[in-house]
């Protein structure tokens, strides 16, 4: 059976919480308890290994507080309220800093927030500088009921973590090739568009020569893999800030930008693309060989994916007439 300090440690992770900035609607309820208690001070913290941290705090300064130092470190002992009505004569507590020396607490109740999974991960106090004598059962019910309140709120920030997590991935499969984990074509049409007003791009076409021939001869395991390696090939050769995409079938794209000798630079990138794509590959038993034909377009980001797409596919068009297994950059015969 699982231990208490490692559900803690579960639930803590699971909210994502400790060392995040203040929130309103935790400083409410910090803030409400001090009013409904007429009390000076009310923290709310979350026990991290050796330390009780205040993700909200009304009426004191500090930060955190060390958990053999804490009177949390009993409130999260049990589901119950923990109260102390004068530490000064309590043998547990009348040698700890915040006692002996300033600010001198005397009165202490805690209700410990108990998430879900039955884990205690912190607590909600409040505490005064002279004594109590008691702390009634309605007011350990009200307390109880605020750090409930906390741990809702807590679970509701999980929820949104998760949902914006969920709306990132939706987002990312809906621009990746799921196969090699590229950007697609909505991917490539974004980026144009963030670069729209940079003069200098150059987009490449990528068709793969006899990709076809093994994909029918050796299988679409084999074709996917081989496609799979041809990509990261591709991300190899390219220098910082430029894109690869995956436009479908043995297609590709790349996008480079940025530099006013954007012509030498593709010229280069485009040259160690087919020597590195032409190299032999392994897959299994199996020793494929392909090639790549590229055409190269000097674009603006403001001719759009279509035109621009276009224009690339017809200098691929003047690659693979002039014998594949090469590049043509348009209007420059090379």
């Amino acid at each position: 059976m699982m231990d208490e300090e490692k559900r803690r440690e579960i639930a803590l992770r699971r909210y994502e919480i400790v060392g995040t900035p203040p929130e309103p609607n935790f400083d409410r309820i910090t803030k409400l308890a001090a009013s409904i208690f007429g009390l000076p001070v009310c923290t709310l913290s979350f026990l991290d290994q050796d330390r009780f941290w205040f993700k909200s705090k009304f009426g004191v300064d500090a930060t955190e507080m060390l958990r053999h130092m804490a009177f949390c470190t009993e409130t999260i002992r049990s589901n119950e309220v923990f109260v102390v009505t004068n530490a000064s004569r309590d043998p547990r507590f009348l040698n700890a800093p915040v006692v002996a020396m300033p600010p001198h607490f005397r009165f202490y109740a805690g209700a410990p927030l108990v998430a879900p999974s039955g884990a205690r991960v912190g607590s909600l106090c409040v505490l005064d500088t002279d004594p109590h004598q008691e702390f009634s059962e309605n007011e350990k019910s009200i307390l109880t009921a605020l750090a409930a309140t906390a741990v809702e709120l807590l679970e509701a920030r999980t929820r949104q973590i998760a949902l914006a997590e969920r709306n990132a991935e939706i987002d990312f499969l809906a621009k990746h090739d799921p196969l090699t984990g590229l950007g697609n074509r909505r991917r490539l049409q974004e980026l144009l568009a963030e670069v729209h007003d940079e003069p200098h791009l150059a987009l490449f076409y990528l068709d793969l020569d006899g990709f076809k021939d093994v994909n029918d001869r050796l299988g679409h395991a084999v074709g996917d893999t081989l496609l799979q390696q041809v990509a990261d090939r591709i991300r190899t050769c390219l220098p910082e800030g430029a894109h690869v995409a995956r436009l479908g079938g043995d297609e590709f794209a790349v996008l480079l930008h940025g530099s006013s000798s954007i012509m030498s630079t593709a010229e280069n990138v485009a040259r160690h693309l087919v020597t590195a794509i032409g190299h032999p590959y392994q897959i299994g038993d199996h020793f494929p060989e392909i090639g790549v034909s590229i055409g190269v377009a000097m674009v603006r980001g403001d001719y759009g994916l279509d035109a621009s797409l276009l224009a690339a596919d017809n200098a691929l068009y003047a690659a693979k007439m002039a014998g594949r297994g090469r590049y043509h950059i348009a209007n420059r015969d090379l």
